[in-house]
């Protein structure tokens, strides 16, 4: 289940969450209240060591790398969510973007910068949501079937 980001944004993004149970930027729904700025370094100092090691040691890819057994079995029982930071930078909102419109069940309008504060829960008791295909994380709201994310501008 993929949804459209876009709006006034540069690049507009197809979005599949089905895919970011892989990805190390998740979190456990329990541990957001614990997420500091501290967690967005220590991503970006593991990045940077990658890629110092990849430098001077060469890269080396390995696509087909298992997932520990661990890791299995958190996605199996676990509830994630996903930061938005990443996709909004990704997208490039342009100079004359203001907020961000959220579509679901209702519509939540938020701007710019509370947006990146946000996180998409992807899951939760280790399956996909079935009324998803995210739910929106803001605070204490939550709003389910979010299907489309658009961000605005003064025009």
């Amino acid at each position: 289940m993929i949804f459209p980001l876009d709006g006034a944004v540069r690049h507009s993004l197809t979005i599949d969450p089905t895919v970011w149970i892989f990805d190390e930027r998740k979190r456990k729904i329990e541990d957001l209240d614990s997420v500091t700025e501290n967690d967005r370094e220590a991503y970006y100092a593991k990045m940077g060591k990658a890629w110092d090691d990849g430098l001077s040691q060469g890269t080396r890819i390995d696509h087909n790398k298992p997932m520990s057994r661990q890791d299995k079995d958190a996605a199996l029982r676990d509830s994630f969510a996903m930061p938005l930071a990443p996709f909004l930078n990704n997208a490039e909102p342009i100079e004359l973007a203001t907020h961000v419109r959220f579509y679901g069940e209702t519509i939540l309008t938020l701007s710019l910068s509370e947006a990146s504060r946000v996180y998409l829960q992807f899951s939760k008791d280790g399956k996909v949501l079935t009324d998803g295909p995210v739910y929106v994380l803001y605070e204490d709201q939550v709003i389910r079937q979010v299907n489309h994310i658009t961000v605005l501008s003064n025009q």
